[in-house]
């Protein structure tokens, strides 16, 4: 019993000192801030955070864009002012000066859960990491990886083959892209099988990877994550576990449980891929740990990374990508469904290109498949699996505008006084979706826009995304690295999918959540991924086998 006193009479001082912080929060002094208009504050404790989290909120985000325009400001936990920004302008400035806009330290500090890889790190130590990692997503290392999805999605059609033969039509398509995203990434990435897909086999490491995202993005987590900064002096990063182990809640302590999980698993991937390549083997093999560890071996003593750093990108790597694709592809199924036209366009167009003999396609006629394109690039501007990433100032600075905005006391605001340590979401679905650029038909789906040059209000308009003059996969230094990795996964599964199967919605209602990253359920109250949709067997050639 003693040697529980020190420990309980620390958290209760942990406490005590978050509770005096809230309190001086709570009473704070005027911002520059309070001039940018913006909803009334929700709650004196957690302010807009709620809505902005909430898995149903897609009403908020959009009658906040509506009504108040291009730079909102928002209220954070204990009232704190928050910005919600779709301006192109300030977005070009808060993505180029990564110095001054950052990830939030509470955001950033995925190393007690993760590990130091490339979501983690900053500053030198990312941009390190980040060249480490760069060929192994150009063109000429994915062009390599084309036959090793579509070995990949092969499976995936004998496996859907085989619940329609065993089961009937209605099939959980979220989680057939969801096993099917973890088992490309396991093999082109890791050159590890994660996921056989044509057997229900248990693997905790994937099952660890399937949950991180909704867990760790959950607003009950978000909320916990903001005591991170304040624990930094608190010892060591032993003790600080400890620490963590001991608090009663139940979303901590399920994080706790997937990540140690994880990094178990990952340290078993990184010693099997490092011994297998001491040994000679694998000297010719293309996944990206392979290159990743060839090119840490023939670097300099001063820009080679340690095996900490090389063993945390396992998990970065799979995070990165599983969520993202699964819920991409999950997405432009449904919409496929609920627009059986464009399906039926789009998979002429595939079959054409496939020709009599049902040739597979090379990275090069994939994309030199105009709808197919089209319908990506659609999809993603319409509906980014990532509606909303943060940014946090690490100084005080000054925000331009593209456009004046009108103040609360009546004035024209060219730019914004921004003070250090405000939090900023950067609003990338209000971005792709605003119609002073897009125009009147910005919130439809119409995959046809890409076939035609885009209206000069779109070109003209600076957006600093990457891809698509949209904010789907950001730019700057933190940009995704692996944004045409994404988009090549999307091409081989729908031209494999799309010659196989037809997709028709069920009669199960498939409502989209937010979250970290967006996902389907069944009805609104649900909170389980899943996605029922007819499928029907095709002959060759696409023909109906009904």
């Amino acid at each position: 019993m003693p040697s529980y006193r020190v420990p309980a009479m620390f958290l209760y001082a942990l406490f005590l000192s978050f509770i005096f912080w809230a309190i001086r929060r709570v009473i704070r002094r005027p911002s520059p801030l309070d001039r940018v208009p913006g909803p009334p504050s929700a709650s004196l404790f957690v302010g807009n955070l709620l809505q902005l989290c909430d898995h149903n909120g897609w009403s908020f985000h959009r009658e906040i864009a509506h009504k108040y325009g291009s730079v909102i400001k928002l209220n954070w936990l204990f009232n704190k002012p928050l910005l919600y920004i779709f301006d192109p302008l300030a977005l070009e400035h808060i993505l180029k000066d990564i110095v001054t806009y950052d990830q939030p330290s509470w955001f950033l500090d995925h190393v007690m859960m993760l590990g130091d890889g490339i979501l983690s790190v900053t500053g030198e130590t990312h941009r390190k990491q980040r060249r480490m990692l760069m060929p192994a997503f150009a063109p000429k290392h994915l062009r390599a990886l084309v036959p090793v999805f579509r070995s990949v999605i092969h499976r995936l059609v004998d496996a859907i083959d085989a619940r329609i033969y065993a089961e009937g039509t209605e099939i959980d398509m979220s989680t057939w892209m969801g096993r099917t995203a973890l088992e490309l990434i396991g093999q082109s990435g890791l050159g590890y099988p994660l996921d056989p897909l044509t057997e229900d086999i248990a693997n905790p490491f994937a099952d660890a990877a399937k949950h991180f995202v909704p867990v760790s993005t959950c607003s009950e987590m978000a909320i916990l994550r903001q005591l991170v900064p304040y624990t930094k002096n608190l010892g060591p990063m032993w003790f600080r576990r400890w620490v963590m182990h001991k608090l009663p809640f139940r979303c901590l302590q399920q994080m706790i449980k997937i990540t140690n999980t994880l990094h178990e698993g990952s340290v078993k991937l990184f010693q099997a891929k490092k011994a297998a390549l001491e040994a000679g083997q694998s000297t010719d093999a293309k996944d990206i740990m392979s290159i990743l560890l060839k090119a840490n071996a023939a670097a300099s003593k001063e820009e080679r990374l340690p095996e900490r750093q090389i063993i945390a990108q396992i998990t970065s790597i799979i995070l990165a990508a599983m969520d993202t694709t699964t819920n991409a592809m999950s997405r432009i199924l449904h919409l496929l469904a609920e627009h059986p036209d464009v399906q039926a366009k789009l998979r002429h167009e595939i079959l054409n290109a496939r020709g009599n003999g049902g040739s597979e396609l090379n990275y090069d006629q994939l994309h030199a498949l105009p709808f197919l394109e089209a319908v990506c690039r659609e999809t993603l501007r319409l509906h980014p699996p990532a509606i909303q990433i943060i940014r946090q100032t690490t100084r005080d600075s000054i925000l331009p505008l593209s456009q004046p905005i009108r103040g609360t006391d009546g004035t024209l605001l060219s730019s914004i006084a921004v003070p250090q340590g405000t939090n900023m979401f950067i609003a990338i679905m209000a971005c792709n979706r605003n119609e002073a650029i897009w125009g009147p038909d910005a919130n439809e789906w119409k995959p046809e826009r890409w076939l035609a040059p885009l209206p000069a209000a779109v070109t003209d308009a600076g957006i600093p995304g990457i891809h698509s003059n949209s904010m789907t996969f950001i730019g700057g230094g933190r940009s995704c690295i692996g944004f045409m990795f994404t988009q090549l996964e999307i091409k081989v599964m729908l031209s494999e999918l799309l010659a196989n199967f037809a997709f028709e919605l069920s009669d199960k209602p498939i409502v989209w959540n937010l979250n970290g990253i967006t996902y389907p359920t069944v009805g609104a109250q649900s909170t389980k991924p899943e996605m029922w949709m007819k499928v029907r067997r095709l002959c060759e050639g696409g023909r109906d086998s009904s």
